[in-house]
C-alpha cells in the first residue's frame, strides 16, 4: 500500500460519485463481502501496510467501474488531490506559495526544493512558467523523466485556480521549445497557453453535505502527501495504467512517509518539563527564571556564559504548515513579548546546534507582497523547521530534527526578570560562539534593523562560513528578487533602525569595537550577504538555467556593481546544474507486474547537494 493515497482514493470515489459506487468498486475488486469486508477495508486503507494485491485490485476496479480513461483519472484525482490537501490542514502552506496563480506557478520549483528535505532521494519534474503582464495570461512548460502524466498537473492547477484564485482556468496545447522536442515526442514534456476567467461566486468550496458521506481527512503534512503522489503515481505503472510522476527509493519510501506523519502527529507537542527535569540524551536540564536567578548568584567559579546558556527543542517553536501545534508555534512567533512559560520552553545547555537570528516584525510590505491571507509568524516557524530538518539530515538522521537544539532570544533570555536579561543581553556574541551553526530568517528588511546588524557582525567575527545560513526559501519569489537585492545595496548602519532609539549608541559602540571603520563594516556585511545568498540561490538555481539566471546571476551582478570583483568571478564559475548532477543517486527498485522485475530509478540527494553547494 502506498501511504495515503487509498484514503485519498476513496475519498474522491465518495465525493464524484458517491458512496453506491464505492460499494461497487469494493465488488468489483473481489473485496466486499459481509464477513470479510470490515477487515478486508481496514487493510486496504491502512496507511502502513502495503497488500498489493489489494491495491491493485481496488485502482483496477474504479478505473473499470467508474469507466475512466487514463487521462481522465490522473486530471480527477490531481483535482482532488488538491481538494484533499486543502482539508488535511495545508491551506496555508499552498496560499503562501503566490499571491496570484502566476506567482504560484513561478514557485512550483521552489516547493520542490523544499520538498526534497523531506525527501532526498525524490525526482521532481520542472515547471517553467513565463507570465505576459499585457495579456495576463502564462505560457507553461512542463519537463519530467517521467512518460504521460501531463494529465495530472493541469487537473492540479486547475483546482488550484479554483480553490485558492477563484478561477476558471483554461489551457491550449502549444509547441514546447527545441531543446524539449525529443521529450515531447516521448511524453515526457508539453506546453500550453494558460488563461482564466474569474469564477461567479469566487473560490470553489467544499459541499457541507459530503461531510455525510466521508470521514474528515488526518491532518497530513504537504511533503508527505506529495510524496504519497509520487507512490501513486508508481502503482499506477505497475497496475499498467499509466507511467510514474517521480522516481524514489522504493524501499521504504512510502512507509517512512507514514511513520512521520504518524510522528508529527503523536510527538510534536511535547515539552519539556517545568521543573529540573532531564532530556532523553542527558543534554540539559530545565529551570525557571527564578532558581536561575539563584544559580547566577551562586555559581562560584563557573562562567556567567555557562549559568545563561539555554536551548530549546526545535520541536518546541517549529512546526510544518499542517502540523498541530502550528497554532502554538504561531503565537510564540507572533511578538517579541516574553514571558515565563516562553522562558520554560528552553533548558540549560553545554552546547547548542543552531543561534537562530531574526527579525521580531514582519516588513510593512508583506500583506502587499506575500499575500493579506500568509501569516509571517507561520512561515518563521516553518522555516526554522527547514534548518532543524538540513541539520537532522547532515547527520544521516532526518527524523531526529524535533531534538536539534536551538537558540531563539525570547525562549533563552528570561524576558521578566530584567537582571539575567540584561546579562544575556552582554552575552549574545558568548552564545553565537558556543553555537554549532547560525540560521538567518532573512527578510528584505532584515538590514534594516541594528539589532539584526549586530548579530550578523558577531556572526562574521566568530562563524566560519559553512556555519552560516540563510532561511528565505519561503519569502524569495520574483516579486521580493529586487527588495532582498535593494536591501544588501543600500544597506548602512544610519539607515538601520532601532526600537529604542538609546540601543543605537550601545550597538554602535559594539560594532566600533570590533571593525576598524563604519564603512569598512558595512562593505563587510554586502559582501558575505551577497556570498550568503547566492549559496542560498544555487540549490534553486540548479533545476534549471532559468532559475539559475532568474535567481543566482543577479548575485554575481550585484557583486560586481558594489565593487566585489573577486566575489563576482568566481560566482560566475558556480554551475549549479552540474553539482545538481553530481548529487544525483541511483537506487534499485522491484516493480511487480512489469516484464522488467527491476529497474534503475534516480533521485537527488539533498545532502550531497547542499555538501557541493
Amino acid at each position: 500500500m502506498y501511504a495515503y493515497i487509498p484514503l485519498i482514493w476513496k475519498d474522491m470515489v465518495l465525493t464524484v460519485a458517491g458512496p453506491e459506487t464505492w460499494a461497487k468498486i469494493l465488488l468489483e475488486a473481489g473485496i466486499s463481502s459481509e464477513i470479510e469486508e470490515p477487515q478486508t477495508q481496514a487493510e486496504v486503507l491502512n496507511t502502513a501496510t502495503r497488500r498489493e494485491d489489494l491495491s491493485f485490485a481496488l485502482f483496477g476496479a474504479t478505473c473499470k467501474v467508474m469507466a475512466l480513461s487514463q487521462d481522465d483519472l490522473l486530471g480527477a484525482f490531481g483535482r482532488h488531490f488538491v481538494s484533499f490537501t486543502l482539508r488535511s490542514g495545508n491551506g496555508a502552506f499552498l496560499r503562501s506559495q503566490g499571491v496570484t496563480l502566476p506567482a504560484f506557478l513561478e514557485n512550483v520549483n521552489a516547493t520542490h526544493n523544499y520538498f526534497e528535505r523531506d525527501h532526498p532521494n525524490a525526482k521532481f519534474p520542472f515547471v517553467e512558467s513565463k507570465y505576459d503582464p499585457v495579456e495576463d495570461t502564462v505560457h507553461l512548460t512542463y519537463f519530467s523523466v517521467r512518460q504521460g502524466v501531463s494529465p495530472l498537473l493541469l487537473g492540479v492547477i486547475e483546482e488550484v485556480g479554483a480553490r485558492l484564485y477563484g478561477l476558471n482556468v483554461y489551457f491550449v496545447p502549444t509547441a514546447v521549445p527545441a531543446d524539449l522536442a525529443d521529450a515531447a515526442a516521448a511524453n515526457r514534456a508539453a506546453a500550453w497557453h494558460v488563461s482564466w476567467k474569474n469564477r461567479p461566486g469566487g473560490c470553489k468550496e467544499d459541499d457541507p453535505a459530503m461531510d455525510k458521506v466521508r470521514p474528515p481527512p488526518p491532518r497530513i503534512s504537504f511533503p508527505t502527501l506529495h510524496n504519497s503522489l509520487t507512490q501513486f503515481m508508481q502503482f499506477m505503472r505497475s497496475n499498467k495504467l499509466c507511467l510514474p510522476l517521480c522516481t524514489t527509493d522504493a524501499g521504504g519510501a512510502a512507509e517512512m512517509a507514514a511513520v512521520e506523519a504518524a510522528d508529527e502527529i503523536m510527538e510534536m507537542s511535547r515539552r519539556p518539563s517545568s521543573e529540573g527535569s532531564e532530556d532523553a540524551e542527558g543534554v540539559i536540564m530545565t529551570r525557571s527564571s527564578t532558581k536561575k536567578l539563584s544559580e547566577v548568584a551562586n555559581r562560584g567559579e563557573q562562567s556567567l556564559e555557562d549559568v545563561l546558556l539555554r536551548a530549546t527543542h526545535a520541536k518546541s517553536v517549529a512546526a510544518a504548515w499542517s502540523d498541530t501545534h502550528l497554532p502554538e508555534c504561531r503565537l510564540f512567533w507572533s511578538n517579541s513579548k516574553g514571558r515565563a512559560e516562553h522562558y520554560d520552553l528552553s533548558a540549560d545547555a553545554c552546547q547548542v546546534d543552531v543561534f537562530i537570528s531574526h527579525c521580531w516584525s514582519p516588513p510593512e510590505n508583506w500583506k502587499t507582497v506575500m499575500g493579506p491571507d500568509i501569516n509571517y509568524a507561520d512561515v518563521k516557524s516553518a522555516a526554522v523547521a527547514v534548518m532543524a530538518k538540513d541539520i537532522a539530515l547532515s547527520r544521516n538522521d532526518l527524523q531526529s530534527w524535533r531534538n536539534v537544539l536551538l537558540w531563539i532570544d525570547k525562549a533563552c533570555i528570561p524576558q521578566d526578570n530584567d537582571v539575567l536579561k540584561l546579562s544575556c543581553i552582554n552575552l549574545i556574541e558568548n552564545f553565537i560562539r558556543r553555537c554549532e551553526n547560525v540560521c538567518v530568517i532573512f527578510t528584505w528588511t532584515y538590514m534594516e534593523r541594528l539589532w539584526c546588524v549586530y548579530e550578523w557582525a558577531c556572526v562574521l567575527k566568530d562563524k566560519a562560513p559553512e556555519r552560516c545560513f540563510l532561511q528565505i526559501e519561503s519569502f524569495m519569489n520574483e516579486q521580493t528578487l529586487p527588495l532582498y537585492l535593494d536591501c544588501i545595496r543600500f544597506f548602512s548602519i544610519k539607515r538601520a533602525e532601532c526600537f529604542l532609539e538609546s540601543d543605537r549608541e550601545i550597538l554602535t559602540k559594539k560594532i566600533d569595537s570590533t571593525y576598524v571603520s563604519h564603512e569598512g563594516f558595512e562593505t563587510l556585511v554586502k559582501a558575505t550577504a551577497v556570498a550568503l545568498m547566492a549559496r542560498s540561490m544555487a540549490f534553486r538555481a540548479g533545476r534549471s538555467r532559468m532559475l539559475h539566471n532568474a535567481f543566482f546571476t543577479p548575485w554575481a551582478d550585484l557583486a560586481q556593481e558594489l565593487g566585489f570583483a573577486e566575489l563576482a568571478g568566481a560566482l560566475r564559475t558556480c554551475n549549479a546544474s552540474e553539482w545538481r548532477e553530481a548529487a544525483a543517486m541511483h537506487t534499485i527498485c522491484s516493480i511487480k507486474n512489469v516484464e522488467q522485475k527491476q529497474e534503475p530509478m534516480r533521485g537527488v540527494s539533498a545532502k550531497e547537494y547542499h555538501g557541493h553547494i
